[in-house]
């Protein structure tokens, strides 16, 4: 059996093996623990941490080895591994619509930047389809987030990792992510489905967007398929 303590302290470069290992051992270290124990909490983010990390490293080194059909698609018996859960669209309108199947991270834990990873992964997938990226000079970005109370979820905006979102479509979609440049809302739609939306659009349009959201527009017409 692993020494997960010793794992724990080894932070520098390892393989996608290694840290797919990390992640189960501490995983199985979590499930057996009770309720009311002390060190949950501090394992629960260690736990996540390696999970991600495991992701992000085996994105970048198995990503290339993924074999292209003749038609520059992936064969159909090939492991999808480096795909990424969630989702993207470019509506008729010109905004940029992104959906991740998870919620923000919570930055007073250890962030792995696998938000931003998710969000640049998606984007470059919609150019490499052949998809065009809209260039928004001054862009108004809503992040919401689909969840409830029932989560645990820390609902203070200061504690989201939300940067890691305006992050990612910095120099891609935008400029730069300064206050003249992005006008930002955060926002949570108590559902409880767990995931997070992204919206970008042009600043002048918000009115148009907000207006449609109300009257349940947006969600139908604008929402990329999961």
């Amino acid at each position: 059996m692993v020494n997960t303590t010793k794992i724990r302290n080894m932070r520098t470069e390892h393989t996608a093996s290694f840290y797919l290992q990390e992640a189960y051992y501490l995983a199985r270290e979590l499930e057996q623990m009770p309720a009311d124990a002390p060190e949950r909490s501090r394992t629960a983010d260690e736990t996540l941490c390696a999970a991600e990390t495991a992701v992000l490293t085996a994105r970048r080194v198995f990503g290339g080895m993924l074999e292209k059909g003749r038609q520059g698609k992936p064969l159909r018996l090939v492991p999808h591994s480096a795909e990424v859960t969630g989702a993207m669209k470019v509506t008729r309108a010109g905004w940029t619509v992104i959906r991740l199947d998870t919620l923000l991270q919570n930055a007073r834990h250890r962030t792995t930047g696998y938000i931003e990873n998710s969000i640049l992964e998606l984007l470059k997938q919609w150019r490499g389809s052949g998809g065009v990226l809209p260039w928004y000079r001054h862009a108004f970005v809503i992040i919401a987030e689909h969840t409830d109370r029932k989560g645990g979820n820390i609902y203070d905006p200061d504690n989201r990792e939300w940067k890691a979102v305006t992050n990612a479509l910095k120099g891609v979609l935008f400029e730069d992510d300064d206050q003249f440049t992005v006008s930002l809302i955060l926002d949570t739609i108590p559902d409880g489905k767990g995931y997070t939306e992204i919206a970008v659009l042009p600043y002048h349009e918000a009115a148009a967007y907000l207006a449609g959201r109300n009257c349940g527009k947006n969600a139908a017409a604008n929402r990329p398929k999961p």
